[in-house]
């Protein structure tokens, strides 16, 4: 039995507002437009992704962070006046903007109601800010816990699965339901035990091992196929019992 729900954020719960989670929701009011080719920039903000470490452990640290990052994509690509106030501005908005993402239509009313029967945890590969957002955003109270990686210097691709199941001595795999949009992050969470499913607002999945979910109200549906199959197996029982007068 399910007692547990644990939620990956991106791609999942939120998705990033510009459609892109490093073009911040002003990029382009503080970068003039014209003078970037897009096509450069989206190859050099992903070359220069190696800089975003798992060391912030403030929004302070996560700002010099992105700081260093976007001084980095700037002189990639030539922008002309690069400069660290440039740059600076971009890590503003990256680290402090609570609308850098915004949360699927669907993630209050389904939280609160799966909040009642299961205990909630987020457990995300992300930076400080996380804590914040999802505090002004409203998303926090449903949670029980939230692991965000940089707290712990990991990733889930490494060990942030076992620092999540130290933490919370009282969760069970087995008794757990695991979500998240990435097919690989899946298979470390299923080298644990956890049960899972594939969250694919996008539908770019057509092969996978998992059972894929859309959206928010597919988990529903998952619970209430499980509660059938549990009353067709008790009502069963009952007549095998009945039956032979047991």
């Amino acid at each position: 039995m399910i007692k547990n729900i644990i939620f990956d954020i991106g791609g999942v719960l939120a998705e990033p507002k510009s459609g892109h989670w490093f073009i911040t929701t002003n990029f382009w009011n503080i970068l003039n437009k014209n003078l970037i080719d897009e096509e450069k920039l989206k190859i050099s903000l992903k070359k220069y992704l190696y800089l975003q470490t798992q060391e912030p452990k403030t929004e302070k640290d996560e700002h010099e962070m992105f700081s260093n990052y976007y001084c980095n994509v700037l002189k990639d690509i030539n922008y002309p006046n690069a400069s660290l106030d440039i740059a600076n501005k971009l890590a503003d908005d990256c680290v402090y903007n609570d609308d850098k993402f915004i949360f699927f239509d669907d993630v209050y009313s389904i939280l609160e109601e799966l909040s009642k029967k299961y205990n909630l945890y987020i457990i995300s590969n992300g930076w400080p800010s996380s804590f914040r957002v999802l505090k002004n955003k409203g998303i926090d109270k449903y949670f029980k816990g939230i692991i965000i990686s940089s707290m712990y210097t990991t990733v889930k691709e490494e060990n942030l699965f076992d620092i999540f199941i130290n933490k919370y001595k009282e969760i069970t795999p087995s008794e757990s339901l695991y979500i998240d949009d990435r097919n690989h992050i899946l298979q470390k969470a299923k080298e644990y035990g956890f049960n899972l499913l594939l969250m694919d607002r996008y539908k770019k999945y057509e092969k996978t091992q998992f059972e894929i979910v859309n959206n928010m109200n597919d988990i529903l549906a998952y619970f209430n196929v499980d509660l059938n199959l549990i009353d067709l197996k008790q009502v069963e029982t009952f007549l095998n019992c009945y039956l032979k007068n047991c």
